[in-house]
């Protein structure tokens, strides 16, 4: 079997092109599709095939394409036999297909090998992975839904990803001298996106290797007005950096960068799966710096996406290579009337002091200076960090900050300074299956039959990874899944956070699954479903639960456990009587309904 969504939606088995059926089945195929191995709803599902206004006969209808879909896809399956690909859950379908059979899932991953072939100098395999790749490529993405909202984000991602395979194409083409073919193929980039900055530094770099920097430096102004008009901002720094190399005729920066800084040669290391693009964008800062050039990037990410992780890696990398590292921690500030004691804090200033001393003459060498959970910091350390970011500028100095998401209004103005003085800002995102496969088969403990699963479980987070692979990989593909000890002690520090009514409503959602409708635990509950919208945003706040925007914020449809395991966590913590008669209430007011 093959799914092809990079065009018009092609299901094969062998050589054989499925017959999907009508418009309406193909949408809903590519809707399970979308939530590969996670359940969907019916009610999710029909609200998704008519953006909001399904019909009357709506649920029959998805029921009846279900059927059909299932005979197509798996046609020699007997009535006893369990489905393999389309399965039916009390709460809606699901569709389990290994990443390997959707060539969007291909794609993605050739996009990230050729960026890490790019990044190690190989750059022949490199230009032949993005072209393999971009191969692949059939038409619009996700053509059969294109008039459906649940399609529009995932589509957007996979131009994204194209338009960087392409930007990447084009800037190995000047690194193999074929200029004149790299300024064309940066052209048809701005036609196709005008408003992508990437592109047009990508265009003005290739401009200048082909000898044309009056023309490279007339691009940029008209990149500036369009910029202007259009959205009413001034341009990126890589942008602006790309014009002031031009003006320098600084070789060097516009040529494309040879090897990967050494401060980042750990891409492949199985403890940070699916990180090189981060690691990439950290290369760039450090790359940046060792040029005289100050690099900011703030790395963020829940609890246990592995910000700290990062941060010693790219620390380690650089302190091999020369750099001097600095490393500050503001965790001491997490407690309730606590201080930072006061050597720490003269420590801190001191660092701080030293580098803003020092940013108008020559360092002795480039300066890596880490400040972890910069959330937790007081007013006037990120005051310091400041005055830094405006003194630091022509110095070789790189200053790397952690910070935890939803961090409040102090850190949010914080960041929002250091973005509009060119900082990165790098968010942590869950890790995809095939890098849980990647931690999964790297560890004695676990088998990589068992990512799929040990995905849904832990969210693509990495300490909840680590716990399960330590702890209950053995039973993640069979029955019943043990709780790891660290994560039972989090769960119940969290439950102990929310007030007696939210602590309910957690409750009841565990009980209906990963994907919980408050709408129905308010039938439970016998309670007003904004009340119980309310009380599911505490367990949001605690991270008990995860929202996501669906079509009508009021539904409750978009709440979520973040991770399998926080709602086995949480079933764990009631009683067996308790959480019997909740299973039995479910169960009667589905059978009601």
């Amino acid at each position: 079997m093959e799914f092809r969504l990079l065009g018009a939606l092609e299901a094969r088995r062998d050589a054989e092109v499925l017959a999907l059926g009508p418009p309406k089945r193909r949408a809903l195929l590519l809707r399970l599709l979308l939530d590969n191995g996670h359940t969907v709803g019916v009610e999710r599902l029909c609200d998704d095939l008519w953006n909001g206004r399904p019909p009357p006969s709506a649920v029959s209808s998805v029921h009846a394409h279900i059927s059909r879909l299932r005979a197509v896809l798996e046609p020699g399956r007997g009535r006893e036999e369990r489905p393999a690909l389309l399965r039916s859950v009390p709460t809606g379908y699901a569709l389990c297909v290994p990443p390997d059979l959707l060539d969007s899932a291909r794609f993605e991953r050739s996009v990230r090998q050729a960026h890490a072939l790019a990044a190690d100098g190989r750059v022949g395999e490199a230009r032949q992975e993005a072209e393999r790749a971009l191969g692949m490529w059939r038409g619009t993405p996700l053509l059969d839904a294109r008039d459906h909202r649940f399609a529009q984000a995932e589509t957007s991602r996979l131009e994204g990803l194209r338009l960087s395979a392409e930007e990447l194409r084009t800037t190995l083409l000047l690194r193999e001298g074929e200029t004149l073919q790299a300024v064309t193929s940066a052209e048809r980039l701005i036609a196709r996106d005008p408003l992508r900055e990437a592109s047009w530094a990508v265009l003005m770099r290739a401009l200048y290797c082909a000898g044309r920097p009056a023309e490279a430096l007339r691009r940029y102004e008209e990149v500036r007005a369009l910029l202007a008009r259009d959205l009413g901002l001034d341009p990126g720094p890589t942008l602006r950096e790309t014009q002031l190399a031009v003006l320098r005729h600084d070789t060097a920066a516009l040529r494309p960068p040879g090897r990967r800084a050494p401060a980042t040669a750990r891409d492949a290391d199985p403890d940070l799966p699916g990180r090189a693009a981060e690691l990439g964008r950290l290369s760039e800062v450090l790359r940046s710096a060792a040029a005289g050039r100050a690099g900011w990037a703030v790395v963020s990410g829940e609890p246990g996406a592995g910000k700290t992780r990062i941060a010693e890696e790219v620390a380690r990398g650089a302190a091999e290579t020369g750099w001097e590292v600095l490393w500050t921690r503001c965790a001491e500030e997490s407690y309730p009337g606590a201080r930072v004691p006061d050597r720490q804090l003269r420590r801190l200033r001191g660092q701080l002091e030293r580098l803003t001393e020092n940013a108008g003459g020559a360092a002795p060498r480039p300066t890596l200076y880490v400040v972890e959970d910069v959330h937790l910091a007081s007013d006037d350390v990120r005051g310091l960090l400041l005055t830094c970011a405006r003194t630091l500028r022509e110095s070789p100095y790189a200053v790397l900050c952690t910070v935890a998401d939803d961090a409040g209004p102090a850190t949010e103005r914080f960041l929002a300074e250091l973005a509009g003085r060119g900082a990165d800002l790098i968010p942590l995102a869950p890790l995809t299956e095939s890098a849980v496969r990647l931690v999964a088969s790297a560890s004695a403990s676990a088998s990589a039959e068992a990512a799929c699963r040990l995905r849904e479980l832990s969210g693509g987070n990495p300490f909840l990874l680590d716990q399960l692979i330590r702890h209950s990989a053995h039973s993640v593909s069979g029955g019943r899944v043990p709780v790891p000890p660290a994560v039972r002690s989090m769960v119940r520090a969290r439950l102990a956070a929310l007030s007696p009514a939210a602590r309910q409503v957690v409750d009841r959602a565990a009980v209906l699954g990963d994907r919980p409708d408050m709408r129905r635990v308010a039938r439970l509950g016998r309670m007003p479903v904004g009340e119980v919208l309310v009380l599911a945003d505490q367990a949001v706040a605690v991270r008990l639960l995860s929202w996501t925007e669906v079509a009508s914020p009021y539904s409750g449809q978009g709440y979520r456990f973040p991770a399998g395991v926080l709602r086995l966590a949480v079933l764990g913590e009631l009683s067996p009587v308790r959480r019997h008669t909740l299973r039995t209430d479910a169960t009667r007011a589905l059978a009601r309904q």
